[in-house]
C-alpha cells in the first residue's frame, strides 16, 4: 500500500481485570493511541471500565462492519489515523464497527474495539477495546476470530468485512505458509506471516459458517489485489468484492465518509454499500492528482465472465493474430505505477484485462471472432461484473481501468499459477503460456 508513514504511534495499555472470550484471555483497556509518546491516556469510558465493548442494541442491526487492520510494519501511523476516521461516524443502533488493530509496538498482543463515536479526528483513541495476547495479524485463522467476535458480540443482518495491510495479491503460491514468492496480503513483520490468496478464500468461508450466509461484502483496504485469481478464490463466499487494480495512495479508505453514508442509509444492500466504498475512494482522491482505482464486482457473474474469457482466449490464442494479440498485451495498462519492467516478486505483473481485450480488438479485422468475442467479453465487464469502477484523476490514462486486472507476465510464467481455483477453470494460464511460447496448445 502506497502509504507515508510520518511516525509510529505508541500504545499504551493499562491493567485491569481479565475475562476471557473465544477460548483467548483478554484484558479490557482503555486505549490510547497518537503519534507521540507522551500522549495523555484518557479516562476509560464506563463501557471499557466494566471489562465490556458497548452493548449491542436489543434488535438486529442492518450492518457489521469488521476491519481487520494490521499495521505491524511501516503502516503504524496510517492505521492510527484510520480508526480515528472511524470514530468520527462512530457505531450506531443501525451500524456496529469493529476493529483489530495490530502495531509493531504491541509485541504481539493487539487491541479489538467496538467503535464509538468521537468529534477529534487526530487525537486519542477513545474506543472501548480489549487486548488479545499472542495475536498473529498475519494469520487467516485470527482474521477468522475476529470476525466471529465481532458477529456473536454485534449480529447484523449483513456484514462487510475488510482486510486493511500491504497488498501484493497478483498470484497464488505454492507449498505451506510463506514458502515461495510472498504474494497475498495482510504482513505481519512480528511473526513474519502473512495471508496467502487462497487462504481468503478460506477465511470466508469460515466466516459464512459463523454468520449462517455468505459475507455480503469483502474488502481489501490494500494495493493490487482486485485481480480475478484473486477474486475467484472468493467466488462462493462474498457477493460482492471491493478492492484496487492499482496501489492505494497514502491515507487508504476515507472511512468517515464511508460509514457516516452507511449510517445515514443503513438499508442498503451489499451493491449499494460496495459502489459507495468506490465513490467515496474516487471522490476523495480526485482532487490529489493520484492515480487511483477501486472496483466493486459481483462475484455470481464470475461464472458468466469465465465463460467469455475462454471464447475469447480460444479466438486469441492463434497465430494468425499473434503479433497484435502481444503487442495488444504489451501496451495495455499497467499497475504499479506504471511498472514495465523485469519480472520480480516486488513488481505487479499485472494489466487491466478491458483494455488488452480492446486494444486486441483494434488490431483485428472487422468481423473476426477474436474482434467479436472481445466485444462481448468487454460488454460482460462493464455490463455485469463490475458494480462499480472508480479511477483518478479524471481524464488521464487511469481512465482505461475497467475493473478487473489479471496476471501478465512480461518473460517467465509462475507455475504455481496453476494452483488458482482460477486458472483450474479458465483458459488463462493457456494463453500466458501460449504467449511465453508459440508452439504451446490452448486446451
Amino acid at each position: 500500500m502506497k502509504r507515508c508513514v510520518l511516525a509510529i504511534a505508541v500504545l499504551v495499555l493499562g491493567g485491569v481485570p481479565s475475562v476471557r472470550a473465544q477460548g483467548l484471555a483478554l484484558e479490557d483497556i482503555p486505549l490510547a493511541l497518537a503519534g507521540a509518546a507522551s500522549a495523555a491516556v484518557p479516562a476509560a469510558s464506563p463501557a471499557a471500565a466494566s471489562g465490556l465493548p458497548a452493548e449491542a442494541p436489543a434488535s438486529e442491526r442492518e450492518w457489521l462492519v469488521l476491519v481487520f487492520i494490521n499495521g505491524r510494519n511501516d503502516l503504524a501511523s496510517a492505521a492510527v489515523e484510520d480508526v480515528n476516521e472511524m470514530e468520527l461516524a462512530g457505531s450506531t443502533d443501525k451500524v456496529a464497527i469493529t476493529v483489530e488493530l495490530g502495531l509493531m509496538e504491541d509485541r504481539g498482543v493487539s487491541s479489538r474495539m467496538y467503535i464509538e463515536k468521537d468529534a477529534d479526528a487526530s487525537g486519542d483513541i477513545i474506543s472501548p477495546a480489549v487486548k488479545v495476547p499472542n495475536a498473529d495479524m498475519g494469520s487467516w485463522k485470527h482474521f477468522v476470530d475476529f470476525a466471529r467476535w465481532s458477529y456473536r458480540k454485534y449480529p447484523a443482518k449483513k456484514v462487510m468485512a475488510v482486510l486493511w495491510n500491504h497488498g501484493s495479491g497478483r498470484i497464488d503460491i505454492g507449498g505451506a505458509d510463506n514458502a515461495g514468492a510472498e504474494l497475498g496480503i495482510a504482513y505481519d513483520d512480528l511473526t513474519r506471516n502473512f495471508i496467502r490468496n487462497r487462504q481468503l478464500g478460506m477465511a470466508l468461508a469460515e466466516i459464512g459458517k459463523a454468520i449462517g450466509k455468505k459475507v455480503d461484502v469483502y474488502a481489501s483496504d490494500a494495493c493490487l489485489m482486485q485481480m480475478a485469481s484473486v477474486a475467484y478464490e472468493m467466488k462462493d463466499h462474498a457477493e460482492v468484492i471491493v478492492g484496487a487494480e492499482e496501489n492505494v495512495p497514502n491515507a487508504g479508505f476515507p472511512y468517515d465518509a464511508i460509514l457516516s453514508a452507511l449510517a445515514a442509509e443503513p438499508g442498503m444492500g451489499a451493491e449499494a454499500l460496495g459502489a459507495l466504498v468506490v465513490r467515496e475512494f474516487s471522490g476523495y482522491y480526485s482532487g490529489y492528482g493520484e492515480n487511483s482505482t477501486l472496483s466493486a464486482i459481483r462475484t455470481s457473474a464470475l461464472p458468466g465472465f469465465v465463460k467469455l474469457l475462454n471464447d475469447w482466449v480460444r479466438a486469441a490464442a492463434v497465430p494468425a493474430g499473434r503479433e497484435g494479440v502481444l503487442r495488444a498485451g504489451e501496451a495495455a495498462l499497467a499497475f504499479e505505477n506504471g511498472y514495465n519492467g523485469n519480472d520480480t516478486s516486488y513488481n505487479a505483473l499485472s494489466r487491466d484485462l478491458y483494455d488488452l481485450v480492446d486494444l486486441a480488438g483494434k488490431s483485428a479485422d472487422d468481423g473476426s471472432a477474436l474482434r467479436a468475442r472481445g466485444e462481448a467479453l468487454k460488454k460482460f465487464i462493464s455490463g455485469r461484473l463490475v458494480v462499480a469502477n472508480g479511477t483518478t484523476p479524471a481524464g488521464g490514462e487511469y481512465d482505461r481501468a475497467r475493473g478487473m486486472a489479471v496476471y501478465y507476465p512480461r518473460l517467465i510464467y509462475d507455475t504455481s499459477y496453476d494452483e488458482n481455483l482460477f486458472a483450474g477453470d479458465s483458459l488463462w494460464d493457456d494463453f500466458l503460456k501460449w504467449k511465453l511460447d508459440p508452439s504451446y496448445k490452448v486446451r
